[in-house]
């Protein structure tokens, strides 16, 4: 399946420009200079104007244009200058162009989407695309697939600026759905940093300031109140909301069902947007009403192909490993592990000498990453598979690597010199080590096994896991009385610490200390390894993810 083919808002927006598909346009803006030209104009929109095939009238394009540098500036209000990439304007210029049609011209604009969708249909010949029609209900709601990094909140925030210069209602609340705590707390800076004035749902739900969003995590919001607690019904929020979601469908199906529900109560009277990467993991021809929905609703595409061709995204590479089967599952992974630790401590030293330089390109200190998929283990269940006995946790297993390495050296050592010097067990099918052409870096530089451990563990020690009872679901690692060089996130300490205590590993508590996650992105963070829940870790990693492990 083919989703591209199904997004009729965005075809239809598309369609404005001259172009079938979102690479014509890419080809045509991907090396386009950015800022503006003598006259005040983007260099985008010099290249937009000059299209064959263009269907908006050029002193209109030039409108929207100076509208766009308007709204730029208001995000900049109290942040390092934003500079829009061109995929950037051209979100912003599909919405823009949306939100003045259906303030000034919405008969007309209903009418030509549906005559392009009549064409569009009988081109494609797709069954769900012709039984789909648009209606001015189909017009309370947008919605941005857009690939992790590609600056979302940016749009949200030049959203939030096109929804109000347009007037289109006065709403009776702004919302911004998140999908945990973590996320609300990112939100609410990065708004205040936009002159956007906004509260988080744990100060309360009154009083709040002209035009302030609410910061809300999805979690909170119940179809009815029942007893006491921190949630709310959605009645709570009657009439006119305006409501910003950020990858509100990510959970599971259930809860994706209900937390759907929420939403389309919440914004039932009045206008959604939303904002996701990962749409392509819900839309799919078995979910017909789902796929039909964000058919019409999907203004803007540039997910993670357009993302990676455009140079940006993860590089990756792939080990074929002659007779792994004969290689022992502890050998193997063991070997991983150190050879990920040796890939991140690598990007530290370049980090740290080409540190200036970076700077050009808004790149950070490196942060590890590990992604579980599991944190408790599922032999917990009341009635396991023989498999299932034999399961630990993901992060439990981290962990215990993580400690082998700092409470045993020689081991190391051991380790590291074997995969430098090319005598793993891992070999590819010219029976060369597969770490051959690896790591060359730390080979010039002769590395230094304590500033191994001083650079990632900030220093040596005794291991050591704090639960931080200022922080929900928050364990920190540290070596002795060191700096904490590390965080877990996860939603169930108290079964956690369970599995580690069976592995004779104590936790014991921090009253001190306030969250190590939300000190991640402070320049002098000493955290270098974060380890999470896939559902966790996915919502923020637009931070400084450079180097990831999977176990």
């Amino acid at each position: 399946m083919v989703l591209e083919k199904y997004l009729i808002l965005n075809k239809y927006f598309l369609s404005l420009f001259g172009v079938k598909e979102f690479k014509e346009l890419q080809e045509k803006l991907r090396d386009t200079q950015v800022g503006v030209d003598s006259e005040g104009r983007t260099y985008f929109v010099n290249v937009l104007r000059s299209l064959e095939g263009l269907k908006i009238k050029e002193n209109l394009l030039l409108k929207y244009d100076e509208n766009i540098q308007n709204y730029v500036k208001k995000i900049n209000y109290a942040r390092e200058p934003v500079v829009l990439k061109y995929f950037q304007y051209l979100a912003v210029l599909f919405s823009e162009i949306f939100f003045d049609n259906i303030k000034n011209r919405k008969r007309e604009f209903l009418e030509e989407i549906n005559e392009f969708l009549k064409k569009y249909g009988e081109e494609e010949k797709i069954d769900i695309i012709n039984e789909l029609k648009f209606n001015e209900e189909d017009f309370k709601k947008i919605a941005f697939w857009m690939a992790t990094g590609s600056g979302k909140t940016l749009i949200m925030h030049i959203n939030y600026y096109q929804f109000f210069h347009y007037n289109l209602f006065s709403p009776d609340n702004i919302i911004l759905i998140t999908p945990n705590l973590g996320l609300s707390k990112q939100h609410y800076e990065e708004l205040q940093k936009s002159g956007i004035p906004a509260r988080l749902y744990s100060e309360g739900i009154s009083g709040g300031r002209e035009k302030e969003v609410l910061v809300i995590e999805i979690t909170k919001f119940v179809e009815e109140k029942k007893g006491g607690g921190v949630t709310l019904p959605v009645e709570t929020f009657e009439g006119k909301n305006l409501i910003f979601v950020d990858e509100g469908h990510k959970g599971k199906k259930l809860e994706e069902q209900k937390w759907a529900r929420l939403r389309n109560e919440l914004s039932r009277e009045g206008f959604v947007l939303e904002y996701s990467a990962t749409f392509g993991q819900i839309l799919n021809k078995k979910n017909k009403e789902t796929l039909k929905e964000y058919a019409k609703a999907i203004i803007f595409d540039y997910s993670y192909k357009y993302f990676y061709l455009d140079g940006y995204g993860k590089d990756f590479s792939i080990l074929n490993i002659k007779n792994l089967s004969q290689i022992g599952k502890e050998e193997f992974q063991e070997t991983m592990f150190i050879a990920n630790l040796l890939s991140y401590y690598e990007q530290l030293l370049i980090y740290e000498k080409e540190k200036e330089r970076i700077k050009d390109y808004n790149l950070e200190k490196p942060l590890w990453i590990f992604v579980g998929t599991t944190v408790i283990s599922k032999k917990n269940k009341s009635k396991p598979t023989e498999e299932e006995k034999e399961t630990i946790s993901d992060v439990l297993q981290i962990v215990k690597f993580i400690k082998k390495v700092i409470e045993e050296e020689n081991w190391l050592k051991e380790n590291i010199n074997k995969i430098l010097n090319g005598e793993t067990s891992l070999k590819n099918e010219d029976n060369e080590d597969i770490f051959k052409e690896r790591f060359k870096y730390i080979r010039n530089k002769n590395y230094d096994l304590d500033d191994i451990y001083e650079k990632i563990f900030n220093g040596k020690g005794r291991f050591s896991l704090l639960e931080i009872k200022n922080a929900e679901g928050e364990i920190g690692l540290r070596t002795g009385e060191n700096e904490y060089f590390g965080v877990i996130n996860i939603g169930d300490v108290t079964g956690f610490k369970k599995e580690l205590e069976k592995e004779g590993i104590e936790v014991g508590q921090d009253v001190i200390s306030i969250s190590l996650f939300d000190n991640i992105k402070k320049e002098d963070s000493k955290i270098n390894i974060l380890i999470g829940s896939k559902k966790f870790i996915e919502g923020w990693d637009t931070w400084r993810v450079s180097s990831m492990g999977l176990l």
